[in-house]
């Protein structure tokens, strides 16, 4: 039951729509109908062109994933559990609950703002080959989304051979990124995915 109730804890804490609401209360703007239509951090530049909301947006995530993870950590420790599992198990939860936000019917972001939280938490050296990975991937093609899953991609393999106990979670934590990822996957490979795009359009 204290698996349940940290996973619950987690996800509960990562569906909070962090740049919905400062785009909704800011802006006055649905960010769901902007851009990408994603939840998330860059997208929320793309809606109200404002680094000061974007900058609120990915430390809203940031802090909201942080806070799951410090709670399950804190859950399992009062439970006599693995402090490093809980904090993986909410961690982990969060990311699903950013990417599927049960106060937006189901919707929301990627999850990367979130999982890079608890990257830091298992294996600070993760992150730097996410970003490695993201930044070749992002040079060969111009296209965010593709450095985006390129970066993901590599997780599992560097924690295989280099950070161990952050194996098991990189796995969970790909599977939700790049499925959140996969509906562009198509526009990728049609050609019509945009290239390095920031500022705001209105979703087709």
């Amino acid at each position: 039951m204290i698996w349940s109730g940290i996973a619950l804890a987690g996800y509960l804490l990562g569906a909070f729509p962090t740049a919905y609401v400062l785009v909704k209360v800011f802006a006055g703007r649905n960010v769901m109908d902007l851009g990408s239509g994603n939840v998330g951090t860059l997208n929320v530049h793309r809606a109200t062109n404002s680094k000061k909301l974007t900058l609120l947006a990915l430390l809203g995530d940031m802090f909201k994933s942080a806070l799951a993870i410090g709670l399950g950590v804190f859950l399992a420790q009062v439970a006599g559990l693995s402090e490093q599992a809980g904090g993986s198990v909410a961690g982990i939860a969060a990311v699903a609950g950013h990417n599927y936000s049960i106060y937006l019917k189901f919707r929301g972001g990627k999850g990367l703002a979130c999982a890079a939280v608890l990257g830091f938490y298992l294996a600070p050296w993760i992150v730097a080959v996410w970003c490695l990975g993201y930044l070749v991937g992002v040079a060969l093609t111009r296209i965010l989304i593709v450095g985006q899953m390129a970066g993901t991609a590599v997780l599992p393999i560097a924690a295989y051979f280099w950070f161990p106990d952050a194996l098991v979670p990189s796995y969970f934590i790909t599977a939700l990124v790049l499925i959140r990822h996969a509906p562009r996957i198509k526009n990728v490979l049609n050609g019509t995915e945009p290239k390095m795009y920031y500022k705001i359009r209105d979703r087709e």
